[in-house]
């Protein structure tokens, strides 16, 4: 008798827990994509708040960690959040039924239907009264006679009675002596980096003496890139195009293929194994990403001539 009420205090226990993981991954989903899902508050661990908070703790494993304001707002509030070493390491140690949980993309809202379509009212037919008839009579006649004297002349030419047409105001833009037209507004250009490509949308610090380095990133923009397939031996077996609608970071790998040329293979995300090549990829960068001892993350865009060449030692600040 005794241990089965044990067993059964056990199974509501668990029941418990499992409805509280649903919850929380319930409102996990919830959260925009920039948002880590492992940052929680201190006493919520599904709550956050938008910027720093002292609140803020990091749940990817062991206890909660307290978080620097810098990597708050340049970690965990940013689309790069996956390439951060805690995150990494959380993934590994997190149970596989919640780490699924926690990739789940949002569902999208439901479409509402469309309305059923309004069927028009009937309306009773009604005989014409006589005296309806009497006044449509008169109207016809009366109009018979202004439309000949309004469409006639006295000399039996036919008035012309289509409305004069308006002009029809012609578009202003300013254009050069061939015609050529401009656009009335132009677009301002975003800075030019040293080696060509996009710029980064949130600087970051440089790093300094101390620091260690954690991985290579590419940092590419919204615009069209290709990107290249590399097989065991570093011949090129595939290709693709591929084109990003804002900023986005992945962690990327040195490679020398077997025509002596570099390719950064990109080792995270939904491009995983496909590889950038300078610069016939397009306008992609590379930086080196190193932390503090306080957890802090800094880095170093490389220069032109280091995106074609295989590094020969580990970066150091």
């Amino acid at each position: 008798m005794f241990g089965r009420r044990k067993r059964q205090a056990a199974a509501a226990a668990e029941a418990v827990r499992e409805a509280d993981r649903i919850a929380l991954f319930a409102k996990l989903a919830e959260r925009p994509e920039h948002i880590c899902p492992f940052l929680g508050l201190a006493g919520e661990r599904a709550g956050y708040v938008e910027g720093v908070s002292d609140e803020h703790r990091c749940f990817a494993f062991g206890d909660p960690a307290p978080l620097s304001a810098e990597q708050q707002t340049r970690v965990c509030q940013e689309r790069g959040y996956g390439n951060c070493p805690r995150y990494l390491r959380g993934v590994l140690v997190i149970p596989t039924d919640e780490l699924e949980a926690l990739r789940r993309p949002r569902a999208a809202a439901a479409t509402p239907p469309p309305p059923p379509p309004t069927r028009p009212v009937a309306r009773r037919r009604r005989g014409a009264s006589p005296i309806l008839l009497l006044v449509a009579a008169i109207v016809l006649l009366v109009g018979g006679v202004g439309a000949y004297v309004f469409f006639n002349r006295e000399d039996g030419t036919a008035i012309d009675s289509s409305p004069t047409a308006s002009p029809t105001p012609a578009a202003t833009a300013s254009g050069t002596a061939s015609g050529t037209t401009s656009p009335s507004a132009t677009a301002t250009p975003s800075p030019t980096p040293d080696n060509g490509g996009p710029a980064t949308p949130t600087p970051e610090p440089t790093p300094q003496s101390g620091d260690q380095f954690a991985f290579y990133e590419v940092s590419v923009g919204p615009e069209n890139y290709t990107l290249y397939a590399l097989d065991a031996d570093g011949d090129v077996i595939d290709e693709r195009g591929t084109s990003f609608g804002n900023f986005s970071f992945a962690q990327v790998e040195p490679r020398e293929g077997s025509d002596g040329r570099v390719y950064w293979e990109t080792q995270n995300g939904s491009l995983i194994g496909w590889s950038y090549l300078y610069p016939d990829s397009g306008n992609f960068r590379v930086r080196a990403v190193f932390f503090n001892p306080d957890g802090e993350r800094r880095s170093e865009y490389l220069s032109e001539e280091e995106l074609t060449e295989m590094p020969e030692a580990t970066p150091a600040p």
